[in-house]
This record gives structure tokens, C-alpha cells and sequence, in this order.
């Protein structure tokens, strides 16, 4: 099987609106070539996200290294005039560097949604880390803030060798316990998995966007989805009020 725990239920049930919140690293470990190939990746995810059907995204996009940035706030993917400003906006995301401040990255992603979060149906975050928190100390209660804001999922991708793969599956991941095997239970728990490099993260960003909108993944990355994607699902559960 291609190690998929997802319920694959006709998406037209429901008219659901969705936030989607992307996390990215842009610390100094990354690098400006590594920057150029994640924002790339992330800018064709956002392609791939379809307009005019059943289910309405929202896209918030927030950047860390020291500080953090927003780049994108509560994005409606309403046309595809809409889709393809943010997606061009994102491939000339400008790099910064810096250090590694988790607190920054989760406080600055929960104001965001906050300002939606009330009219979403289901909020999903994917952060993504080459490197560990180093400055802002652990970042730990701003996750928890951000959970509490009604945040559903939080997935997370370690990319490279220099994450602390431990720290992010039990102080970040959610719903815990942290699901780190094939078929991943989304969104019932939250996941973690590591890629190699920054190319890794953009296989991956793509086809987790493909998985979400509930769009057939490309045959050829059907072995990636088993081992290092599912991150975001099409389980449906209405937010309670």
C-alpha cells in the first residue's frame, strides 16, 4: 500500500473552509541556494491548490531565522488570479538568516490565524527545520499557544542532520503521540518525518498539497508519499464550536 491513512470520502459532503499555515526556516544553515529551492517548492504546492470547487483554502505562509516574518496572512485561494499572486509571490521570497527562534516562528503563525480561525472548519500547520531553537528559548508554550488558538495539526519536516528529531516529535508535533511510521494517522495525530535536504522538502510540500485538496498524487512520487509526505490529510472532522 503507499502507507496512507487517510480517509479518501468524495470531498463534496461538505463545503469546508480550510486554513493551511507553512512554517519555513530561513535561518543561516539553510542557506540562500537551499532558501531558493524550498520557497520554489512551496510556490508549486501553491499552484497545484484548486479554485472554484466544494472547499475553500486560506493560506498563511510565516518565515523564521532570528526573528520572524509574515509573508503571506490569511490568503483566500478564491480564483486563480488569487492562487497565482501568492504562488509568485513566494518564488521571490527575499532570504535573511540569522539564528533559529521557534518562540518568534509559532507566536507570529498563531496571531495570524487567529485573525480567521473562527470561520475555519479545520486549521493545519506544517513546519518545516534544517537546525534547533537557539535563541527565544524553547518555543514550547508558543506551540501550546497556538493549539489553543484551535489549531488541529501540527506535521513537521526535519530536514537534514542537524535537527533535534526528538525535541520536535514531543514538545511540536500534535495531536500527540507523535505518529513517525507508515500509514500515518492524520489527522488524529500529528506527524514527523525527515528528509534529506532542501529538495526533500520540496518533493514533499508539493505532494502533502496535492494529498490535502484531495488531488491524485503524480505516479512517479507515489514511493515518496510512503516514506516521507503525508502530512496533511482529508479526514474530515467539523470544529467544534
Amino acid at each position: 500500500g503507499l502507507g496512507i491513512n487517510v480517509a479518501m470520502a468524495p470531498m463534496a459532503a461538505n463545503a469546508d473552509q480550510i486554513q493551511l499555515g507553512f512554517i519555513l526556516d530561513e535561518s543561516g544553515s539553510i542557506g540562500a541556494g537551499n532558501w531558493n529551492i524550498i520557497r520554489q517548492g512551496l510556490a508549486n504546492g501553491i499552484d497545484l491548490i484548486p479554485v472554484g470547487g466544494a472547499d475553500t483554502y486560506e493560506v498563511s505562509i510565516v518565515s523564521f531565522s532570528s526573528g520572524a516574518t509574515v509573508r503571506a496572512s490569511n490568503v483566500l485561494i478564491d480564483s486563480v488570479a488569487a492562487r497565482d499572486a501568492l504562488s509568485d509571490a513566494v518564488e521571490n521570497y527575499n532570504y535573511n538568516g540569522g539564528s533559529t527562534n521557534f518562540a518568534a516562528a509559532y507566536s507570529t503563525m498563531r496571531n495570524v490565524l487567529n485573525n480567521t480561525i473562527g470561520n475555519a472548519d479545520f486549521s493545519y500547520v506544517n513546519f518545516a527545520t534544517d537546525g534547533q531553537q537557539n535563541v527565544g528559548g524553547t518555543g514550547v508554550a508558543e506551540r501550546n499557544s497556538l493549539i489553543a488558538a484551535g489549531v488541529d495539526n501540527i506535521s513537521i519536516e526535519g530536514i537534514g542532520g542537524g535537527v533535534d528529531a526528538n525535541d520536535l516529535r514531543n514538545n511540536f508535533c500534535y495531536p500527540q503521540p507523535c505518529d513517525t511510521t507508515v500509514p500515518y494517522n492524520f489527522p488524529t495525530q500529528g506527524f514527523y518525518i525527515g528528509v534529506a535536504n532542501a529538495q526533500g522538502y520540496a518533493d514533499a510540500i508539493t505532494n502533502k498539497i496535492r494529498v490535502v485538496t484531495g488531488q491524485v498524487p503524480e505516479p512517479g512520487t507515489v514511493a515518496l508519499l510512503s516514506v516521507a509526505l503525508l502530512g496533511m490529510g482529508i479526514m474530515r472532522r467539523r470544529k467544534e464550536d
